[in-house]
């Protein structure tokens, strides 16, 4: 009842946004446009020619435990919030940014008790609303400085963007392009919101005690080859896992219709205990209407995480562990019927090769999004996790700590609104 609720409480949003639901093409999630460029002239003439955008969204959430044997409480909100965001126009190299991001509850179908577990709320389901972005960026031929709170685009530090609003961090980055089709980054972060900025606030501590540096490059020299890598450091004594390690690329092989290939390296560096490490590949092509691939990742040795991100060919849920060590397979099938449609369906067998068993289950996922014009789109998410009976038997044998998880079904409907 309450999903059937949920869902016309989204659809009148949609009737009151206006406008005849038509198959067009799929609208690329892109930067914000860049504001105009002012080497002369006032200051004022920069804030005049700066640019406001809103990437806005309605978002119902659902997650359901099997509740016979857990007990555990579901979670269920429904929100609207996003970003709203001004960018001046550069003045002489110089511009600057303002972002505020917020999730608001939608009505009373659902108490802040059950939104307090969907991380599109605050943990006690609150809502959230706080200044986002606020940094002062330079650029200078091929290089940028960006110092302040934003948002970070490399594999193992990014956005995050599995919820209603994406994580964001207080950084000073330096970004350089003069070598030909390669772009280097190097880093300093302080403090983070967090997985989907559900604190309502950054963070201290959340990168250790003296914060995180990093590097990361890609590369696209070699035609039909892309190459991305990325190294963080922890720059504290205390921190139990001292550094990550990342590198991945994807070669067009040439044959088929859109084939590749992919492969993927990650480790974690701990102080005490054994190092992590994590392989992995993918192949994939295109048939006509139809995307296909297959994957596979092997974590070895000790827990593997992602700062925050979700780079694991495998993984489509969370993106920032810790992962137990495990083997995994899966695969993928893309259908894009006509323009402005796509429909995609995962699967992934996950076997733990720890006697804790918490990353031991199978996952069904089905992604489909729809463009309903050149400003708005909607996306219905479902995934099915379901444990294996060994970690469902430790999950609810009664000792605390003794691994396990239980089953959960996830269900999303978003409907997204960019001006």
């Amino acid at each position: 009842m309450k999903k059937s609720l949920a869902l016309s409480v989204i659809a009148s949003t949609m009737i009151m946004a206006g406008g005849t639901i038509s198959p067009m093409e799929p609208v690329v999630e892109t930067a914000p446009e860049v504001a105009a460029v002012v080497e002369s002239g006032s200051f004022g003439e920069a804030l005049k020619n700066g640019k406001f955008t809103a990437a806005l969204r309605t978002f119902y959430f659902d997650r359901s435990f099997d509740e016979d044997k857990s007990g555990k409480e579901n979670a269920t909100a429904l929100t609207f919030g996003g970003i709203i965001k001004y960018e001046s126009a550069a003045y002489y190299g110089f511009k600057f940014g303002l972002a505020h991001y917020s999730s608001t509850r939608l009505g009373n179908i659902f108490t802040r008790e059950e939104g307090s577990g969907t991380s599109i709320l605050g943990r006690s389901g609150e809502n959230l609303a706080f200044l986002g972005e606020a940094y002062l960026q330079y650029d200078i031929g091929n290089t940028m400085l960006k110092v302040g709170r934003q948002q970070l685009a490399t594999p193992l530090m990014q956005n995050h963007d599995l919820r209603i609003l994406p994580s964001v961090y207080e950084a000073a980055i330096l970004r350089n392009k003069d070598i030909p089709d390669t772009m280097i980054e190097i880093g300093f972060v302080d403090r983070y919101t967090g997985f989907t900025s559900k604190e309502n606030e950054f963070l201290d501590k959340k990168t250790g005690e003296d914060g995180l540096a990093y590097i990361s490059a890609s590369n696209k020299s070699i035609e039909g080859l892309s190459l991305r890598a990325q190294y963080i450091d922890a720059l504290t004594d205390t921190n139990a896992r001292q550094s990550y390690t990342y590198a991945d690329a994807k070669y067009a092989l040439p044959f088929g219709t859109n084939t590749y290939i992919k492969a993927q390296f990650g480790m974690n560096e701990y102080l005490e205990g054994e190092d992590s490490t994590l392989f992995g590949a993918k192949i994939g092509t295109t048939i006509g209407m139809f995307s296909i691939a297959a994957l596979y990742d092997k974590i070895s040795d000790n827990a593997f995480q992602a700062f925050e991100s979700g780079p694991m060919y495998s993984d489509w849920q969370q993106g920032y562990g810790p992962y137990e060590a495990s083997t995994a397979f899966g695969g993928q099938l893309v259908i894009k019927p006509f323009d402005g449609l796509s429909v995609k369906f995962g699967y992934v067998d996950v076997q733990s090769d720890t006697p804790l068993l918490v990353d031991d289950f199978t996952e069904f996922n089905l992604d489909a999004k729809y463009t309903i014009n050149d400003w708005s789109k909607i996306r219905v998410r479902y995934s099915i996790k379901d444990q294996s009976d060994e970690s469902e038997a430790l999950r609810f044998d009664g000792i605390d700590g003794n691994g396990g998880r239980e089953d959960r079904d996830d269900f999303r409907i978003i409907y997204y609104m960019n001006f």
